[in-house]
């Protein structure tokens, strides 16, 4: 049981054991491969014009607004959470692929991930990225945001197809489905 190296990334995607659409083998680390953020950025409406903030309410669908950045990037604001996105789309039922935050982005202040870091096998798309900074920063799409590295997994998986929120091809940031699972109870 282990992580995979960077060579071991390599042989995954020749196998076709690992699916990363676009690819550069550039973006290959010791143990890792390099993510770009993608340009669709998503925030929780929570402002009315006339009155205080409104709460996020977790029964509820969640209200949002979605942009597109511009070419001159975005300045991210702490008190904010931003949802983005990868350029890549990943896929693997092979291996527990885990999202982290690259050091020098890091070391700028801005959290990739709240608590989401970790993906299941099986799930298929762009990965959601949950993000806020300490103080303003400006980003910019396409440029190397984070990194996902991959664990061996012992043991019958389960098919994510079947049990996941976030089933299909997933296309750009997406909002909380928790609504789904407190409507089924």
């Amino acid at each position: 049981m282990g992580i995979l190296s960077g060579q071991a990334i390599l042989d995954a995607i020749d196998k076709a054991f690992i699916s990363i659409k676009p690819f550069d083998s550039k973006s290959i680390n010791p143990a890792s491969v390099d993510l770009h953020l993608g340009e669709e950025v998503l925030q929780y409406k929570k402002w009315k014009a006339d009155g205080p903030p409104q709460a996020v309410d977790v029964k509820e669908k969640p209200k949002v607004t979605r942009w597109i950045m511009s070419e001159g990037g975005i300045t991210l604001c702490p008190g904010q959470l931003y949802l983005m996105h990868t350029v890549e789309s990943i896929c693997t039922n092979h291996y527990v692929p885990v999202l982290d935050g690259k050091s020098s982005v890091g070391r700028l202040g801005i959290v990739i991930h709240l608590t989401a870091g970790f993906g299941d096998p099986g799930y298929s798309g762009q990965y959601t990225l949950e993000v806020t900074v300490v103080h303003p920063v400006r980003v910019y799409a396409g440029m190397p945001f984070c990194q996902m590295r991959f664990h061996e997994i012992t043991g019958p998986i389960m098919d994510y197809q079947k049990r996941g929120h976030y089933t299909g091809e997933q296309r750009g940031p997406q909002p909380s489905k928790l609504w789904m699972s407190m409507r089924r109870k």
